[in-house]
């Protein structure tokens, strides 16, 4: 599940072999949540079964747990480093030796309202050698690991756990939506040589740098695609229903794309008494928003120092990835590559499901379907990082 300012978003899918076939996806208005961060639980609990119940329907099959994508303005990344010494006599890694330092290198001090909402495995390395994905079987007497931790407030976390437990609903997982993102329209080529995401969502706009196949950096900017309606409902003098039409219809980045003899017809708050609107006017009014999103993301790839080391350019996905000419503004503002992300490696997916808007729900089923995958091949004595993942998550509403 995507729990998004704009729109709620549940997907289901069912695995077969290295494939997932999409059973159902369904999106309803979201209520309850500002700048992605719930403010009112009963508002938000409402949409998240609404968005299920649909989901129900559509597939006939009965929902009782889910993972849900997190994101908000606490979300921040820290890059820590752990080293133990390898205990097996013979100096051959096991797995439990890799355990050690992965728990190890999660105990680092963290404010009072922080807590821990994933940790990524960047590298690890064996007495001075680099690089290593995976230590276990190789032979040495020290074990580094270099990991990301996303972090996050508590209170986020808890708000978004306890509207899930109004409904009944047990939460699986919770991940870091860029992350989930990332799993559905970003190419490992991309990863590895250094790329950014852009997810523009309604509250929100996720910029995340990643490079050597590992997430690096990310920050959540209050600002997303709900400013660019709220702009046009203000000037146009209409309800926000109305500017949402129109930005998705007529809506372009710059006036420079504008058609010249385009009239839109432009209800008023009560839906009556329509006027017309030049579609310049309209563009004239999304430009100065789009342009300030820009700069601001911009401004954030500078603060990461990544701008030199990004071959993979910017990838924009969201909702406000599907405005006409963003990318290539964003393009020619950056100077850099910028492609619009569409969801890859899902199976059944009608060409409608197919838009950038999808990307993290989607994502959100790649990224489960690897995991089980991943378990599967695991020993049954040998609890994997995910589940104490799980176990920490959880340790929070005890």
């Amino acid at each position: 599940m995507d729990i998004g300012t704009s729109f709620v978003k549940a997907a289901m899918a069912e695995v077969h072999g290295q494939d997932v076939h999409l059973l159902g996806l369904t999106k309803v208005p979201s209520f309850g949540l500002r700048k992605g961060s719930i403010i009112d639980i009963e508002s938000t609990a409402k949409s998240i079964d609404n968005c299920l119940s649909e989901l129900e329907r559509l597939t006939g099959i009965e929902v009782y747990s889910a993972l849900l994508g997190f994101s908000g303005v606490s979300i921040s990344i820290l890059n820590n480093h752990a080293v133990i010494a390898v205990a097996n006599p013979t100096y051959e890694i096991t797995q439990e030796d890799k355990e050690r330092v992965l728990y190890s290198a999660r105990n680092l001090s963290l404010p009072l309202d922080k807590a821990i909402i994933q940790i990524i495995e960047r590298q690890y390395i064996v007495d001075s050698y680099d690089g290593v994905k995976d230590p276990v079987g190789m032979v040495g007497s020290r074990l580094e690991a270099e990991v990301a931790i996303v972090v996050g407030a508590i209170a986020a976390i808890q708000n978004l756990q306890r509207s899930a437990q109004r409904i009944n609903l047990h939460v699986d997982d919770l991940m870091y939506t860029a992350l989930l993102g990332a799993e559905s329209v970003l190419l490992p080529a991309e990863m590895e040589m250094g790329v950014v995401l852009v997810d523009i969502g309604g509250g929100t706009t996720e910029v995340t740098y990643f490079e050597e196949g590992s997430v690096l950096q990310t920050s959540v900017l209050p600002i997303g695609g709900e400013y660019i309606t709220k702009d046009l409902a203000i000037v146009l003098r209409t309800s926000m229903e109305e500017a949402n039409r129109i930005k998705e219809i007529h809506g372009v980045a710059s006036p420079e794309m504008a058609k010249s003899d385009m009239v839109v017809h432009v209800h008023n708050i009560q839906g009556k008494e329509a006027r017309e609107v030049s579609q310049q006017v309209i563009a004239e009014i999304i430009s100065a928003r789009v342009t300030e999103m820009t700069e601001l993301i911009y401004a954030e790839l500078k603060q990461f120092q990544c701008l030199n080391r990004m071959p993979g350019g910017i990838v924009l996905t969201g909702g406000g990835a599907e405005l006409v000419g963003f990318a290539e503004l964003m393009e020619e503002y950056i100077s850099v590559p910028v492609r619009v992300g569409l969801p890859e490696n899902v199976k059944g997916l009608p060409p409608d499901f197919n838009r950038p808007q999808n990307a993290v729900v989607l994502g959100g089923l790649l990224y489960s379907a690897r995991q089980r995958a991943s378990k599967q091949e695991e020993s049954p004595r040998f609890m994997g990082l995910i589940d104490r993942l799980t176990y920490w998550f959880k340790d929070l509403f005890r």
